[in-house]
C-alpha cells in the first residue's frame, strides 16, 4: 500500500461524506476520529499549563532552598559503607550515612551524620549542606530540577491523556467492528432466505 492510498483511506475515515455504502458505524468512526483528535490538540495546551504551574511552585521551592542552605566540607570520621555490588535489579544508593565533623557559618563545630559516597576513607573530607541551623540537609533543589519537574510532569500528562484516548478510541472501534459484523451476518441472512 503506497503514501497515498493511505492518505486517501484515512481521509474517507474520517470524512466518509455522502458516500451510499457508508453505514451509521462508519460515521459514528468518523466523529470518534476526529473527537480524539480534538481532544489530543486541546489536552496540549492543558498540560504545558500545568507543567508551568509545576515549574513555578518548585521554582519557588528551589530559591527558598538555596537562600536557607549552604555548602561545607565535613570531615569523615569512619570509613564510609563498603561499596555494594547490585544484585537482580543492579541498583544500589551510591552514598550512605556516614558520621562526620563540620563547622557552621558562625564557626561551631558540630558532629552527626552525612551522605558520603561508599568506599570513602575515615579522614576525607566530603561536601555536606546545612540549613540555617546548622543540621546537614539534602542538597537544595535547583532551578535546573525544577524545568526538568515541570517537562516531566506536562509530557507525562499529556502521554497519560493520549493513550487514555487511544484506549477509548479502541474501545469503541471494537464495539462498532461487532456491530457491523452482526449486520452483516444479518444481510446474508436476509440474501439467503430469498
Amino acid at each position: 500500500m503506497n503514501m497515498s492510498s493511505r492518505w486517501s483511506r484515512a481521509w474517507h475515515t474520517v470524512h466518509p461524506g455522502r458516500n451510499p455504502l457508508a453505514r451509521r458505524e462508519d460515521r459514528i468512526e468518523a466523529f470518534t476520529v476526529l473527537l480524539a483528535i480534538i481532544l489530543v490538540i486541546v489536552a496540549l495546551p492543558v498540560a504545558a499549563a500545568l507543567a508551568s504551574g509545576v515549574f513555578a511552585a518548585r521554582a519557588e521551592q528551589a530559591a527558598a532552598e538555596q537562600a536557607t542552605r549552604y555548602r561545607v566540607e565535613a570531615t569523615l570520621l569512619e570509613d564510609g559503607a563498603p561499596i555494594a555490588i547490585g544484585g537482580r535489579a543492579g541498583i544500589v544508593d551510591e552514598t550512605s550515612p556516614v558520621a562526620a565533623t563540620w563547622v557552621t557559618r558562625e564557626g561551631d563545630k558540630r558532629a552527626g551524620e552525612v551522605q558520603a559516597t561508599r568506599g570513602t576513607k575515615a579522614g576525607a573530607k566530603v561536601p555536606a549542606w546545612l540549613d540555617e541551623s546548622g543540621n546537614p540537609v539534602a542538597a537544595p533543589f535547583t532551578v535546573l530540577d525544577a524545568r526538568l519537574v515541570g517537562i516531566g510532569t506536562g509530557v507525562g500528562l499529556w502521554l497519560g491523556f493520549l493513550v487514555f484516548v487511544l484506549a477509548g478510541y479502541r474501545v469503541v472501534r471494537v464495539l462498532l467492528d461487532r456491530a457491523r459484523s452482526a449486520r452483516w451476518q444479518e444481510e446474508w441472512r436476509e440474501f439467503a432466505a430469498q
